[in-house]
């Protein structure tokens, strides 16, 4: 059996990167005790889920009963906090379960687990759930990435023009950085239902943190009611800039139009019924969001940003991409889409034409290859 750790830095925060770490170690777990591949892999996996700091207290995701989970460090923690003071627990931790190959998931995670598991002789995977060139002005962040490439023995990105730019400005030799999309979760696949192509509705969903461009949702929300008052916008998420987008909405006369949602834990039950999806993010790695919209048959209108929304909207065919941050631009191509029924559901039923690229099996059986490779090693 291989006993495999999953690092990330909070796994009590929700996220991308915790969701798709969930996503893959329940797979591999499931598998591991009689799953999809029971013939061929049964009893082949101990999974174990090792968050370096608890914010929360508790894991903000379902995880399988078979997963071994372990919170290293109790409350909020900086990354300075965490180096210096998890590294103890953190490898007797893996001596002790004997763990024989670790993934470190999101960048905080390859940085700080990096560090902190110099000493253990097994091999290691960096998993950078974000985009290099988004955040490449950034010194902090450039600098995490570096470091985390520098301890892993692999690197895995979300999009090729990732890949591109890590053999281009980290000049990683040939084979060290491969690309491997995150899959359409099957809960999604089993919620999803026919387009409703005489909804009104569109549909975002977040977290409310500068990153994920919510203050350009309300300009591009004030820009498209000066074009038409029928639509209603339904965004789902919460976080530190909340109460701030609330005043906005408020101040721009907009709370008929934009309706905050909140969080919730079953975002897979909230597609149907909408017309399209809307992504104004300033940077994302590869948009969960996105695939989820597309299971659904959205056509999605985003921001074409530096990583994630190109390699999954086919401009023209199942979705739109805008020049980013043009928010005049992106309120006029929503209007046009919202005012051509018959261009929606023709973009609906393309939806589906690129999914085989983001289907769970693909994708496990490369997280599985490379799991293989690294024991391999």
């Amino acid at each position: 059996m291989k006993k495999i750790g999953f690092v990330n830095f909070d796994m009590s925060i929700r996220g991308g990167g915790q969701q798709v770490l969930c996503n893959i170690a329940n797979a591999l777990a499931a598998e591991g005790a009689g799953g999809n591949f029971a013939e061929e892999a049964s009893g082949r996996y101990e999974i174990h889920v090792i968050s370096l700091t608890h914010e929360k207290g508790t894991c903000a995701y379902s995880l399988d009963p078979r997963i071994h989970y372990h919170n290293v460090l109790p409350g909020r923690r900086r990354i300075r906090e965490v180096v210096m003071g998890a590294g103890k627990e953190f490898r007797a931790y893996c001596l002790e379960q004997g763990i024989e190959l670790l993934f470190y998931v999101a960048v905080y995670a390859g940085f700080c687990g990096g560090i902190l598991g110099r000493r253990l002789k097994v091999p290691k995977i960096f998993c950078d759930h974000g985009s290099l060139l988004s955040q490449w002005d950034d010194k902090v962040s450039r600098t995490l990435r570096r470091f985390g490439r520098k301890y892993a023995d692999r690197t895995v990105v979300l999009t090729k023009q990732s890949e591109a730019a890590y053999y281009e400005k980290f000049h990683c030799k040939p084979g060290e950085v491969m690309t491997i999309y995150n899959w359409i979760d099957d809960k999604v696949l089993e919620h999803a239902g026919a387009y409703d192509a005489d909804s009104r509705k569109l549909l975002t969903a977040g977290r409310f943190s500068p990153e994920k461009g919510m203050d350009l949702l309300v300009d591009v929300a004030a820009a498209l009611r000066k074009k038409t008052q029928d639509f209603v916008w339904e965004v789902y998420g919460e976080g530190e800039m909340f109460d701030g987008i609330k005043k906005r909405i408020r101040d721009e006369g907009l709370q008929d139009n934009v309706v905050l949602m909140g969080l919730t834990d079953r975002m897979e039950t909230c597609y149907r019924g909408h017309c399209m999806y809307v992504l104004t993010s300033y940077r994302e790695g590869l948009p969960l969001v996105l695939l989820e919209a597309k299971a659904n048959h959205l056509p999605a209108v985003s921001f074409d940003i530096v990583s994630g929304p190109a390699e999954i909207i086919r401009d023209g065919s199942d979705g739109i991409l805008v020049p980013p941050y043009d928010t005049e631009r992106m309120a006029e191509e929503i209007y046009q889409l919202l005012t051509d029924r018959e261009r929606r559901v023709d973009m609906s039923e393309h939806c589906s034409d690129n999914q085989k690229e983001f289907e769970r099996e693909k994708i496990l059986n490369q997280w599985k290859a490379l799991i293989e490779e690294m024991y391999g090693c």
